[in-house]
């Protein structure tokens, strides 16, 4: 040992001296309080193991475990310099070329860490090196996740540092390679002003670097960069597809979204119909026409609070009001009355009409214009709720679910446009089927199938992008 570096939450780092070599090297030691936990050997054993799987100029070499007085640690790459959150705490913000730069660089280690089916998930300023020479290199996968691997957090953890966990891991789902290129948008932003992007205080980036930074952090991955590749595009200058729009993530809850208001001069469902479209459904016609009469019905029943709350922004995006509202808000009266008021206005009809018929003398004949009346009157009764177009939700759509969706759709408009690359065509729909063949998004091989449905979800946007032929 010939030297302390520094130190983190889970281990110290030294500088050493190999015997055999007489090379130096970098040494982690974990914590002595540490050793004993056996998610934490695992974790540090897993970073090894990860790590050597990866050949990158981008990625720090890791060489081998060891074991000293019951306290594993593991020799690696000794880098001269510093982290890039160093380098941003003691310089300030980087000129835009060279924080384009830096970004590039761990761009291209996550491609060749994705390529390989490893997902970084903590990504951030502080496991960024800079070394003197100007190159940079990425640290720390003790909370990589391979393709294949079982976790070994629990199943309510979410893995990663705040500032830069994507929105859908916040959200309770696993997360794919776009949550890397998320992180990567976050440190980027970092770079070039050194105000987290999470800050109140972070303001916006314009020009190039401003929109290739809005798509790396979108909410949504599915309007994200699809994989590394992209971004490494979009980050040299080039060309990258304008993503698609998307359905929103749609799951299970305790909230409706009314829409109210639809009764126009000129086409009154369009704007409900392309609504029901976004979100991958359509209206039954009944529904349709119970609507006009009310002019009020539930559109989304029993949705999350993250589904309702896109549901009705997209609602607002076509010129529809629409307004979330809790199952503790809905009348108690408003399902019994949408269900049985068509009948029971009926029969008052026609009792009303034969009333009416015995009063004046006249014959009991106009009794089925009474009901029909009276079944007409009940169209100004609310649809019920149990009938929404978009009711019967899952309790959590996957990722990998929504992807193949995005997948499927990519297919199906290519095979309209570019009707001579049908193999391609052919591929991403048995990529699709495969994907919904899996039953359980966590199961052993599905980051593989996600990574998969990645790279053919890039090349489908790159092929509907070229121009058409002459």
């Amino acid at each position: 040992m010939l030297r302390r570096i520094g130190a983190g939450g889970l281990a110290e780092v030294f500088a050493a001296r190999d015997r055999a070599t007489s090379a130096e090297v970098a040494v982690k030691v974990l914590h002595a309080h540490l050793a004993q936990d056996t998610l934490v050997c695992e974790r540090f054993r897993r970073e090894l193991a990860i790590a050597r799987s990866l050949d990158h100029p981008g990625i720090v070499r890791v060489f081998d475990l060891h074991e000293h007085q019951g306290r594993p640690f593991i020799s690696m790459e000794l880098l001269r310099g510093r982290t890039l959150h160093e380098r941003l705490v003691r310089g300030g913000p980087m000129a835009p070329a060279e924080a384009r730069r830096v970004t590039l660089e761990i761009c291209a280690g996550l491609r060749a860490a994705h390529r390989e089916g490893v997902i970084h998930r903590d990504l951030k300023p502080h496991n960024v090196f800079l070394t003197d020479g100007g190159a940079v290199k990425l640290l720390d996968f003790g909370l990589a996740r391979a393709a294949g691997q079982t976790r070994i957090t629990s199943a309510s953890a979410v893995a990663g540092t705040p500032g830069y966990i994507a929105p859908e891991i916040l959200a309770g789902e696993r997360g794919d390679a776009r949550a890397d290129l998320y992180a990567l948008g976050a440190t980027w932003f970092e770079m070039l002003t050194c105000t987290p992007w999470s800050s109140s205080a972070a303001r916006p980036i314009e020009g190039r670097d401003g929109e290739a930074l809005r798509r790396a952090l979108e909410p949504d991955p599915e309007l994200r960069f699809l994989d590394a590749g992209q971004f490494l595009r979009a980050l040299g200058g080039g060309t990258v597809p304008p993503a698609l729009s998307a359905r929103p993530p749609l799951s299970s809850g305790e909230y409706d979204v009314v829409v109210h208001d639809v009764v126009r001069p000129r086409a009154p469902l369009r704007a409900v119909d392309e609504v029901l479209e976004r979100l991958g459904t359509r209206a039954p016609s009944l529904w349709k026409l119970r609507l006009l009469g009310a002019g009020r019905a539930v559109l989304v029943s029993g949705a999350s609070r993250r589904t309702a709350e896109a549901a009705a922004a997209l609602c607002a995006s076509h010129g529809l009001p629409a307004t979330v509202r809790p199952f503790a808000l809905r009348p108690r009266s408003e399902e019994w009355l949408a269900r049985h008021g068509p009948w029971l206005l009926a029969l008052l009809g026609g009792a009303l009409t034969i009333a009416l018929a015995a009063l004046f003398g006249e014959s009991a004949r106009w009794t089925a214009l009474g009901l029909l009346a009276g079944y007409v009157l009940s169209w100004g009764l609310h649809p019920p709720a149990s009938a929404a177009p978009l009711s019967g939700l899952p309790e959590q759509e996957s990722a990998m679910s929504r992807l193949a969706q995005g997948v499927a759709r990519r297919a199906s408009m290519l095979r309209k446009r570019r009707p001579h690359l049908a193999g391609l065509v052919r591929e991403a729909e048995a990529a699709v089927l495969a994907a919904h063949h899996s039953a359980n998004a966590a199961a052993s091989g599905d980051d593989a199938q996600v990574q998969r449905l990645l790279e053919l979800a890039a090349t489908l946007d790159d092929a509907l992008a070229l121009e058409p032929a002459a």
